[in-house]
C-alpha cells in the first residue's frame, strides 16, 4: 500500500473512466455530465449483478435518443492506485423509473435500472434436455453454451459499437468429487447451476456449501468452506479494518493508506437467535427420502454440533474456532424435517447419482449455510475497485465501554467479534467525486486468533 499516498487525494477517490449508454438505435451518449449517483450491487447469493443510476437531464435525452429501457450501459471505474483492478462491465438497461420534473420544467430526474446481460439470456432460455458428467464439467457446459456473453461492449473510434469476442469468465474455486445425470424440466441455465451447487460434494473439505455467484470481476462456482480455508492458510485477505467514526480527514498530515482501511459506520445487523436455531435445522435436522417405486422411506439425521469441529470456519478449523453455541445446546432433528423423493430405477446405468447422495449432502449444507446468518454486520468503508464479494477481510471490532487501566497500551477491541469476516454483499455507491462501499459481512464463529 506504499504507493497509495501519491495516487490518492483522499480515501474513496474514484476514476469513472466510462459510463456510456448505447441506445436501441446505436446512438452513444456519455452520461458523466448527467450523473447524480450510480449504485452497483453484488451478492454472493445472487447469480448476477444489478444496479441503478440517477440522472439529471436538461437535454431531454429520454425522448431524443429515445430511452426505452432496452439499452446497453458501459460502466468502468477504478480506485486511483488500483488501475489493474478495474470494475468494467456492460449491462442491459431494463427499466426507467422515478421520472420527476424540476427547475421550472427545464430539468428532469430519472432512474435507469440495469442488470448483467447474462441474466436476460438466462431468463429467456428454458432448457429441456439431459446433462451427464462431473458436476463442474456440467456447470461449465451450462454456462458457456447457454449464457456466457462478452463482458464488455466495445465502442470504436468511428462511433460504432459491438460486443467483444471474449466471453465472461467462470472461476471454479475448488473441485467436486461427484458426478450427475439429470434432465432439466424447463429450468433456466442459472437455475440448473444453482441446483447443481446444492448437490455438490467437495473433493477436499467437508462442508457441502457450494454457491454460484457473480462478482464485479467474474462468475464463481465454489464452496464457502474453501474461501475460509484459503483466507486463513494463505493469508488471502483484502486487509485489516478498524472502526473510527471520528476520523479527521481535514488534517494536513493525513494518512491516506490508514483511511483506506477505516470503517466509518458499523451496524450489527444480526446476532445469534437461539430459539430460531433450535427450530430451523441449524443445530440438527432430519431428511426423509421417499422411494415411490419401492414404496419405502429412509431417515437421515444430521447433528451439526458434533460435526462442527471437522469443518473450516472464519476462525479456522473447527477445533480452533469457538461456535456460537455450546456443546450442550438442546437440539432435536425432528424439529426440522424435510422430504426428498428418490428414484432408484431412474438411472440404472449411472450408479452414485445425486439421488443416492442426498442423505450425505442435505443436513450438512443446511447447517453450514445457516451458520452464515448468525453474525452479520453492515460496514461503510472507502471504495476499492479490487474488492469483490467472496473476499475475506479482518475487522478489529471495538470493545464497548471504558478501557481498563491494563488496556492502556493495547488495542481496545472486542475479542469475540473481532476476526475474519466473509463479504457476502457490496453496495457500491458512486458519484463523480467519491466511491463508498456499504458492505455486508458475516462470520460463523467467535474468538479468532488475534
Amino acid at each position: 500500500m506504499a504507493d497509495l499516498q501519491p495516487s490518492l487525494q483522499k480515501a474513496g477517490s474514484v476514476n469513472i473512466e466510462e459510463i456510456r449508454l448505447i441506445s436501441t438505435t446505436n446512438t452513444i451518449i456519455d452520461l458523466n455530465e448527467f450523473l447524480v449517483e450510480c449504485n452497483l450491487y453484488e451478492d454472493v447469493f445472487s447469480s448476477h449483478l444489478y444496479g441503478d443510476i440517477l440522472l439529471s437531464d436538461s437535454r431531454n435525452i429520454i425522448d431524443s435518443l429515445p430511452i426505452l429501457g432496452e439499452e446497453f450501459l458501459n460502466l468502468t471505474f477504478f480506485t486511483p492506485g488500483f488501475d489493474s483492478f478495474k470494475i468494467k462491465k456492460t449491462f442491459r438497461v431494463f427499466r426507467l423509473s422515478n421520472r420527476q420534473i424540476v427547475k421550472d420544467n427545464s430539468t428532469q430526474l430519472f432512474v435507469l435500472h440495469f442488470a448483467s446481460i447474462e441474466l436476460f439470456y438466462d431468463t429467456l432460455l428454458p432448457l429441456y434436455r439431459s446433462f451427464t458428467g462431473k458436476i463442474t464439467d456440467v456447470v461449465q457446459e451450462l454456462f458457456f453454451d447457454f449464457v456466457a456473453e462478452s463482458r464488455n461492449f466495445l465502442i470504436n473510434d468511428d462511433g460504432t459499437s459491438n460486443l467483444s469476442t471474449s466471453n465472461t469468465p467462470l472461476t471454479i474455486t475448488n473441485d467436486v468429487a461427484n458426478s450427475v445425470k439429470f434432465v432439466s424440466p424447463g429450468w433456466s441455465p442459472f437455475k440448473c447451476i444453482n441446483w447443481l451447487a446444492s448437490k455438490s460434494i467437495p473433493k477436499e473439505g467437508l462442508a457441502k456449501n457450494f454457491l454460484f455467484w457473480e462478482s464485479n470481476k467474474t462468475f464463481y462456482f465454489g464452496s464457502i468452506e474453501y474461501l475460509f480455508k484459503d483466507a486463513i492458510e494463505n493469508k488471502n485477505i483484502v486487509g485489516v479494518y478498524s472502526y473510527s467514526p471520528n476520523n479527521n480527514k481535514n488534517n494536513k498530515q493525513r494518512d491516506i493508506a490508514k483511511e483506506m482501511f477505516t470503517i466509518t459506520e458499523i451496524e450489527m445487523v444480526q446476532t445469534t437467535d437461539h430459539i430460531k436455531n433450535y427450530t430451523n435445522g441449524y443445530l440438527a435436522n432430519r431428511l426423509i427420502t421417499l422411494d415411490v417405486y419401492n414404496k419405502n422411506y429412509e431417515f437421515f439425521d444430521y447433528d451439526y454440533v458434533d460435526d462442527y469441529k471437522n469443518i473450516y470456519h472464519t476462525s479456522g478449523k473447527g477445533d480452533k474456532a469457538v461456535p456460537v453455541f455450546v456443546p450442550e445446546s438442546p437440539r432435536n432433528p425432528s424439529s426440522s424435517i424435510s422430504y426428498y423423493p428418490v428414484n432408484p430405477k431412474l438411472f440404472n446405468d449411472f450408479p452414485g447419482n445425486i439421488n443416492e447422495k442426498m442423505g450425505e449432502i442435505y443436513g450438512n449444507r443446511k447447517s453450514t449455510l445457516l451458520d452464515l446468518t448468525n453474525i452479520k454486520l453492515n460496514i461503510t468503508i472507502p471504495g476499492r475497485s479490487d474488492i469483490e464479494v467472496g473476499n475475506i477481510l479482518y475487522i478489529k471490532f471495538p470493545a464497548l465501554g471504558p478501557a481498563v487501566e491494563s488496556d492502556k497500551n493495547k488495542e481496545h477491541i472486542d475479542r469475540s467479534y473481532s476476526g475474519y469476516y466473509l463479504i457476502t454483499a457490496i453496495h457500491h455507491r458512486l458519484t463523480s467525486l467519491e466511491h463508498v462501499m456499504i458492505v455486508e459481512v458475516v462470520k460463523d464463529s467467535l474468538k479468532a486468533d488475534l
